[in-house]
C-alpha cells in the first residue's frame, strides 16, 4: 500500500505559516523562549501606536482565510493581556493592553463592522439589480478595500448610531 500525498493541503498550510511568520508582531519561539503572538514595543506616542495597531490588524486579516485564523486571533488577544508584564515582579490585580493592541482591536472591530455593512450592501444590490450599487460594490471588493475599517469612533460620534443609517450631510 502506497501513501498518497495530499498536494492540495500542503500549499495552504505553507501559506498560512508564511503569513503568520511575516506578521510584524509575531515572534516564533526557539528552545526555551516561548512563541509570542504579541511581540511589540509601543513608541509612547498614543496616536502613532493606534495607527501601528490598525496596520497590524490589516496585516492579520488574510490569516482569517485559513482554518487557524480564528484561533490565532484568540492567541493574539491572550498574548496582548500578558505582553510586557512579569506577574512575579510587577503584580497587578488588573489587566490592560497597550495602545498598539488597542489599535489592533479597533482595526479588527472596524473590519468586522465593514463586513457587516458589505453584506447589507450586497443584499441590496441583489434585491435591486437595476441600480448602480452592484457594480460599485464589485469595484470596492476588487480594490481590496471592502474590509477597511469604517473609522468611526464611538468616543467622538453617537455610540447609538446604526451603521446603516444615512449620516447627515452624506452624499447619495
Amino acid at each position: 500500500m502506497t501513501k498518497r500525498k495530499s498536494s492540495a493541503k500542503k500549499p495552504a498550510a505553507e501559506s498560512a505559516t508564511a503569513l503568520r511568520d511575516a506578521l510584524p508582531f509575531f515572534k516564533k519561539g526557539r528552545g526555551k523562549v516561548a512563541t509570542s503572538w504579541w511581540h511589540v514595543t509601543p513608541s509612547g506616542n498614543y496616536a502613532a501606536d493606534l495607527e501601528t495597531g490598525m496596520a497590524y490588524a490589516k496585516a492579520f486579516l488574510p490569516m482569517l482565510a485559513f482554518n487557524a485564523g480564528a484561533s490565532n486571533l484568540g492567541a493574539i488577544v491572550s498574548d496582548m493581556a500578558k505582553a510586557g508584564r512579569d506577574p512575579v515582579k510587577t503584580f497587578k490585580d488588573w489587566r490592560s493592553i497597550d495602545s498598539i493592541a488597542l489599535g489592533f482591536m479597533m482595526g479588527i472591530g472596524g473590519s468586522l463592522q465593514s463586513a457587516i455593512a458589505c453584506i447589507g450592501l450586497a443584499a441590496v444590490a441583489i434585491e435591486k439589480p437595476e441600480g448602480d450599487l452592484g457594480p460599485k460594490f464589485v469595484k470596492l471588493v476588487e480594490s481590496g478595500n471592502a474590509l477597511d475599517p469604517m473609522r468611526r469612533s464611538t468616543l467622538f460620534h453617537d455610540p447609538n448610531a446604526n451603521i446603516f443609517e444615512r449620516q447627515a450631510g452624506a452624499s447619495r
